[in-house]
């Protein structure tokens, strides 16, 4: 049975305020940390869908630039004081095929690795969801069903209320390592990165 290829939304309209500057523009290992995490699935021959903010569609955005010449779909969020569940919304909503499911992903984990997105579409059953955890942390990204992705596109619900209502559709991808659970919201954050990467 041949593993599945669901496509993949890769939120990245957030404003970084912990930051305190763009974190998607952050040079991680030699090009943008946006970029990065697009090519982590690209790589993988996914579907990819990239959910900017307002503007961030037009050719010359940093946004635009930072993710020139990969094959995906640049979205914008016209809302920049929502959360990411309209952004997921907005994702699912230009979704052509549900039929696999698909990846809810987060532009800011650079610890993620191609194996683990593997790891996570191999556990995943039809007709379920899957979220990886670590120690009892929930991670990302999630794998959503296509029942779940019809009922948010349906209802416009962002899917953390839709998870938190439908708890018995969920299964839980347990592992020993915090890959899944990591990302660079802060300025120390992006330190510890900075220090892994010169170990």
């Amino acid at each position: 049975m041949n593993q599945p290829s669901p496509p993949v939304i890769l939120l990245a309209a957030g404003q970084s305020r912990r930051m305190g500057r763009d974190k998607r523009l952050l040079p991680i290992a030699g090009e943008a940390l946006v970029r990065r995490s697009a090519r982590l699935y690209l790589d993988l021959g996914l579907e990819l869908l990239v959910v900017g903010r307002k503007g961030e569609a037009a050719p010359d955005s940093a946004l635009a630039q930072a993710l020139a010449g990969l094959p995906l779909r640049l979205l914008e969020n016209p809302d920049p004081l929502t959360e990411q569940g309209t952004s997921a919304c907005i994702g699912i909503a230009a979704l052509t095929d549900i039929s696999q499911g698909a990846l809810l992903a987060l532009a800011d984990q650079p610890w993620l690795q191609a194996a683990d997105i593997t790891a996570l579409i191999a556990a995943h059953r039809p007709h379920r969801i899957t979220i990886p955890r670590h120690l009892g942390q929930r991670g990302n990204p999630v794998l959503l069903s296509p029942a779940a992705l019809a009922a948010l596109r349906d209802n416009g619900l962002p899917p953390r209320a839709y998870l938190d209502a439908h708890p018995d559709r969920i299964d839980w991808l347990d592992v020993d390592h915090k890959r899944y659970t990591d990302d660079l919201d802060t300025p120390d954050d992006l330190a510890r990165w900075q220090g892994a990467a010169t170990d």
